[in-house]
């Protein structure tokens, strides 16, 4: 009877975790089903990752994420990670080597804190919404419609 009982609960409780997180979507930033989803509205994870962005990345990626010697981070295209969270967690962790793909970057995976790059990619997802959201980029998730000409 307990095992029964046990299944009767369990049971509701999955179907409420699977629908929990579709409720809060807006603020996940996830590429695809299989990316790690960050939630950009955490503020404290947020800061947190502005403040090692800070430390460690703006000397070469600008305030902000905006781009100087390295390429602009908060402006939704990311050429070395397939613009995937994974992939730029990734990126963060082993670096870059290949001079061939237009620059180096050394890996901080042995200096940041795994969570703490995971806020720093948090950080990076927050402020590109920012962006996009208030009008200083374009969003570069619109497909744009090809032209079509008619014969």
């Amino acid at each position: 009877m307990s095992k029964i009982l046990f299944f009767l609960l369990l049971i509701p409780t999955l179907v409420l975790l699977a629908v929990i997180p579709s409720a809060f979507s807006e603020d996940l930033h996830q590429m695809n089903e299989n990316d790690l989803a960050l939630d950009i509205s955490n503020a404290d994870t947020v800061q947190n990752g502005r403040e090692w962005y800070d430390r460690r990345c703006s000397f070469c990626h600008g305030g902000q994420g905006k781009g100087g010697k390295g390429p602009c981070l908060t402006c939704g295209k990311f050429t070395y990670s397939a613009n995937t969270n994974m992939g730029i967690f990734t990126t963060i962790s082993v670096g870059i080597t290949n001079q061939s793909l237009g620059g180096t970057m050394g890996a901080f995976g042995t200096t940041i804190d795994g969570m703490d790059i995971v806020a720093i990619v948090t950080y990076l997802r927050s402020e590109e919404r920012r962006r996009i959201e208030s009008g200083e980029i374009k969003d570069p998730y619109i497909v744009q419609e090809q032209m079509v000409f008619p014969e």
